[in-house]
């Protein structure tokens, strides 16, 4: 099977964050984790930095900018490494590993920006998604684990992304070619085990990520590979009187990614050799130059 079919039809990837102090940009890769440093405005610098290890299906950088999260779907695991200050995995601490109960995670972590939970897509189709406490030393623990979602088709083919106020979690659901909205309470749990909003869209959102100052929600077509991007009303749900637009330009076939500078002034797109960006207006969110395609540094096994 080829990259491109594997994206296709196995779980949605999100193999790509930003460190919450907008440092590096996490790349989930064949043979581990890149690490792309970024410039005080987000441009993308090199070299670039890898941390062997197992290949993610998502990655996600808690709101400390403590711990870096990987799903391994195969192994049904968790695995999680410290980060040291400056955003790389602390020396002497090799990656951890944790084994839910139950089918375990099925591809997309999202972590909540201010509290410590993880929000994981599983493979269990009863459970949907679930909200996956964090101790005080960053391990994921069983107690207090609970499920958002236990409705919806092929559940493990989503994509996650949080509000960056914690408000609200968005779900994209491919197959169903719908974006969904949780409303999320003061503890970061849902409000229901059923979305506060179901937006139908024409295309099959995948990989998703929030402008940081709440505007708007990014998507990818898992089918084409073109960027869109979705209005948000004040509060964080989905602007149903209006219509995703693709972003002009920008389209990433087999994107295993997409991720946001802390800052909003850089969108970022990847797939397993490239990197797409391009630069926003940090008010509105919507491009405000061309992309443009960077290749990733090779490591071969």
């Amino acid at each position: 099977m080829s990259r491109d079919e594997e994206q296709r039809d196995g779980p949605v990837r999100s193999e790509l964050t930003v460190h919450p102090e907008g440092t590096w940009l996490y790349v989930g890769e064949p043979h581990g984790i890149l690490r792309v440093p970024l410039g005080q405005d987000g441009r993308p610098e090199a070299p670039a930095e890898w941390t062997p290890g197992i290949r993610p299906y998502g990655v996600a950088a808690d709101g400390t900018g403590t711990c870096l999260y990987v799903t391994d779907p195969a192994g049904e695991r968790l695995l999680w490494h410290v980060l040291d200050a400056a955003g790389r995995p602390a020396r002497g601490v090799g990656w951890q590993v944790y084994t839910p109960p139950g089918a375990g995670p099925a591809g997309t972590v999202v972590a909540h920006p201010s509290l410590p939970l993880l929000y994981v897509a599983d493979r269990d189709e009863k459970t949907a998604v679930s909200c996956l406490p964090l101790g005080a030393d960053h391990r994921p623990g069983d107690d207090g684990t609970t499920t958002l979602w236990v409705r919806g088709t092929a559940p493990f083919h989503k994509g996650l992304a949080v509000h960056p106020a914690g408000t609200h979690l968005y779900v994209s659901d491919p197959a169903g070619r719908t974006l969904n909205v949780f409303a999320l309470r003061a503890d970061g749990r849902a409000d229901s085990d059923g979305p506060s909003l179901t937006h139908r869209v024409p295309p099959a959102p995948g990989p998703l990520a929030v402008h940081p100052a709440g505007e708007c929600l990014y998507f990818a077509d898992r089918e084409t590979g073109t960027l869109h991007r979705a209005a948000l009303a004040p509060g964080g749900l989905l602007d149903q009187d209006t219509d995703p637009e693709q972003l002009p330009g920008f389209t990433v076939p087999g994107c295993t990614g997409v991720a946001v500078h802390p800052r909003g002034t850089y969108l970022y797109a990847a797939t397993a050799i490239t990197l797409a960006v391009t630069e926003l207006n940090t008010l509105t969110g919507r491009p405000s130059g061309r992309p443009v395609t960077l290749p990733l540094p090779r490591r071969r096994a």
